[in-house]
């Protein structure tokens, strides 16, 4: 094993990356429900009618999303394989399972229309349907729709303006099942007719990740012990899902996935060996990944420290940042996709000791925010669009000292939503500093999954 070779990658106990599992990246008005009872009061017996069926509704609409008999859960690193960079908040030996996301009082709502909606997953594995209320990204409020599948890593893919699928990944059950997200009063998720099932054996051992194109025309599934690239196209009428010309792809220690955005290539960081492979994309091609010239990409100061796991790719197109076992990274991406060390400024050391977890920016691409494990918090950093130098955002770390196991930037700009200890936190995002404030708020969501954002 090489010296840099990170032991938590493939052995021991829960990581605080909980990609995904195993175990984000990375796009609300409300209406008062009302309802007519004039025709009720015709006479008594009509009235007793109508009373007895809005109960029953009403119980059973509850009864969708309250999951407080849901069965207790194993815990993650226990009696499961190790699955260390995993999004999925770990249930402990001290705190037990993730609390169900039911949420204040319960009660959801069948009446919002939203322009947004957030995902996540409660400890049984439905799917947890929050609106995003005005002004945009301020609160959340649950809604009744929702769906079953097995608890795993959720992924939004936007196929078009008015079209778009919620996947979700369970590496226990080998399946991801897709949902159609119906831009409909009130919102509805319609399973895909078929999942998609994996198929092999000894598959998703160690980790796995699963990431949307942000052109929505495929999934990446990467499994790390098996050293493969799943690459699955979508329908983009039925969001079923196909393995892609030559899939399963063998990349060594496959981790992360990243898509270029102003060159269509494909990377992969293998943090065993400290390398990003690079591949160019032609879905009509007899196999849609094929390795370019100067790939694989070394990184450049050969030390452990500075081996590349998740990634970022600026929206400009022009630099890839990396989060590395204890650094951050960024290069210059070049016209081909290849990648080149810039003339200063990376590797970011960074003290005291932080270790990367996960990248976002924010959707003006004016700012970088960094993950960390434990209970290290978010960095936030200035990006400068023509070096691509970091410069650290006063008051970082944010959130520091609670258990951060995920993050999402609203697409819609502003805000960005954090998962610390299974509960959903909203933060506002200053658009002159980049620094994060929490929303308060007195009603609170949980979740035992990564999260997903889908305009409806």
């Amino acid at each position: 094993m090489p010296f840099w070779a990170r032991g938590t990658v493939l052995a021991g106990g829960v990581n605080s990356r909980v990609a995904h599992t195993f175990g984000d990246r990375p796009k609300g008005r409300v209406s008062v429900a009302r309802k007519d009872t004039t025709r009720g009061f015709e006479s008594i017996m009509a009235m007793k009618r109508s009373l007895s069926q809005l109960i029953a509704l009403l119980l059973g609409a509850i009864s969708l999303v309250n999951c407080s008999n849901a069965p207790s859960c194993v815990l993650e690193g226990a009696a499961s394989p190790a699955r260390p960079f995993s999004r999925v908040p770990a249930a402990t030996t001290t705190t037990g399972c993730p609390v169900t996301g039911t949420g204040g009082n319960g009660a959801c709502s069948s009446t919002l229309t939203p322009t947004e909606v957030l995902f996540s997953q409660e400890t049984t594995g439905a799917i947890q349907t929050l609106a995003i209320n005005t002004p945009v990204g301020s609160s959340l409020s649950l809604m009744c729709t929702t769906a079953t599948t097995g608890l795993g890593q959720i992924a939004v893919a936007n196929v078009s303006a008015t079209k778009n699928f919620l996947y979700a990944l369970s590496t226990t059950t080998k399946t991801i099942n897709g949902f159609a997200i119906d831009h409909a009063t009130p919102v509805t998720l319609t399973p895909v007719v078929t999942p998609f099932t994996f198929s092999g054996t000894n598959i998703f051992q160690t980790s796995a990740e699963m990431q949307a194109d942000p052109a929505g025309r495929f999934l990446t599934v990467t499994d790390t012990g098996a050293s493969a690239v799943h690459v699955l196209l979508i329908d983009a009428s039925l969001g079923t899902l196909t393995e892609a010309a030559g899939s399963p792809f063998t990349v060594a220690n496959a981790l992360f996935t990243a898509v270029g955005s102003a060159v269509d290539v494909l990377y992969v960081t293998d943090n065993v060996d400290g390398e990003i492979l690079i591949f160019s994309i032609n879905l009509s091609a007899s196999s849609v990944l094929t390795q370019i010239t100067n790939s694989p990409f070394f990184e450049p100061t050969h030390v452990a420290a500075n081996s590349p796991i998740f990634m970022q790719v600026s929206f400009s197109g022009t630099f890839l940042y990396t989060g590395n076992t204890s650094s951050i990274s960024f290069y210059s991406i070049n016209s081909d996709g290849s990648l080149s060390p810039v003339a200063a400024g990376s590797p970011v050391t960074l003290t005291p000791a932080f270790n990367p977890q996960q990248l976002t920016m924010d959707v003006t691409g004016s700012f970088l925010y960094v993950r960390g494990s434990g209970t290290e918090g978010v960095l936030g950093f200035t990006m400068d669009t023509g070096t691509g130098n970091l410069t650290i955002i006063p008051g970082s770390a944010f959130a520091s000292g609670s258990s951060v196991s995920d993050m999402l930037v609203n697409p819609l700009g502003g805000q960005m939503y954090l998962v610390i200890a299974n509960t959903i936190t909203v933060f506002t995002i200053n658009l002159s500093s980049g620094a994060l404030a929490p929303v308060t708020s007195t009603t609170t969501f949980n979740s035992s999954s990564n999260l997903a954002v889908a305009g409806v």
